[in-house]
């Protein structure tokens, strides 16, 4: 769990509702959140169930406007993290994170919600496929709010039981071989979760941070293949990069699709070997944000697991 941040007091207590309150990343940002007093901490859950201690459990839909109203009667604040992340239909991509997030604005607006942070990602962009074109267009959806809002572009986040980088570091410790796709150029910065859950959770009580759009980036850029021969120097094994074609792997994709098997989808591709913005400046500046590396995050989250 993250480190306790002491907040600012604004002399009130603060109202604060999580979309996408059933994810690891929101689970850890919550009890983050009530470690701390003044706080009255909401989570909106659609299907997926809750249990944290001590936070209110609200049933919300972004694709329903009616079902958000009551989840957002008398919240002052929102981190909006709720998204469709994989999905073989790309059209599914911008009826949840933008039309979705578009339904979420209008009832905050008219609900007198003082703030938004969303969490969006690096990948956002027009050429990562139809995932980083959603969080692009919601991106814009926020900024044309007239809401207070921050926006928050997390990169290749792990820890817990999180994310690609994690099923990478476990892939690496079981087997000789590690798939690649290309020629393993294509540059990554692994974030820590707790790193990223801090700056989400000072974000919401920095009161001089508005319409601003920050990276969450660990410390380093690598290419693929440095990931994976960082990965394998700390658990000191060796192990054999294969290097596949992009397309042959979207082939795979589509052959499995058919078949039932959505381990991947073809949207996950261009996602991955797009350039992104991994510069952290603005964080450091504005959030204190002072991400760990690889290795020493490896460490952390291996006790972790284990607690």
């Amino acid at each position: 769990m993250p480190p306790l941040i002491k907040y600012p007091s604004s002399g009130t207590t603060n109202s604060i509702l999580v979309t996408g309150a059933s994810s690891e990343m929101g689970s850890v940002l919550i009890k983050q959140l009530l470690s701390n007093s003044g706080l009255e901490i909401k989570a909106m859950v659609h299907c997926s169930v809750v249990n944290v201690l001590g936070c209110e459990i609200r049933q919300g839909n972004l694709n329903n406007p009616g079902s958000l109203v009551q989840a957002l009667s008398g919240i002052d604040t929102v981190v909006h993290m709720a998204a469709l992340t994989k999905t073989p239909r790309e059209s599914d991509y911008f009826e949840t994170n933008v039309r979705g997030t578009q339904n979420l604005i209008d009832v905050c607006s008219a609900g007198g919600v003082k703030k938004i942070i969303y969490i969006s990602s690096s990948a956002a962009s027009l050429n990562g496929g139809g995932y980083s074109r959603s969080k692009l267009e919601a991106e814009q959806r926020i900024k044309r709010s007239g809401m207070k809002w921050v926006i928050l572009r997390p990169s290749e986040v792990y820890g817990q039981r999180m994310g690609p980088i994690n099923r990478l570091i476990n892939w690496i410790q079981k087997f000789i071989f590690v798939p690649v796709i290309g020629a393993g150029q294509c540059k990554l910065s692994p974030v820590f979760i707790d790193d990223v859950v801090s700056a989400i959770a000072l974000s919401i009580f920095n009161k001089e941070l508005e319409n601003e759009t920050i990276v969450l980036a660990g410390p380093e850029e690598l290419t693929f293949n440095d990931l994976v021969d960082r990965i394998a120097l700390y658990f000191g094994v060796n192990r054999f990069k294969l290097h596949l074609p992009a397309d042959l792997i979207k082939f795979g994709i589509i052959v499995t699709s058919r078949i039932g098997i959505n381990t991947l989808v073809s949207d996950q591709i261009p996602r991955l070997l797009c350039k992104k913005n991994y510069r952290i400046d603005l964080a450091r500046e504005k959030l204190d944000y002072s991400p760990c590396f690889l290795e020493e995050s490896i460490k952390k989250n291996t006790i972790t697991c284990k607690d």
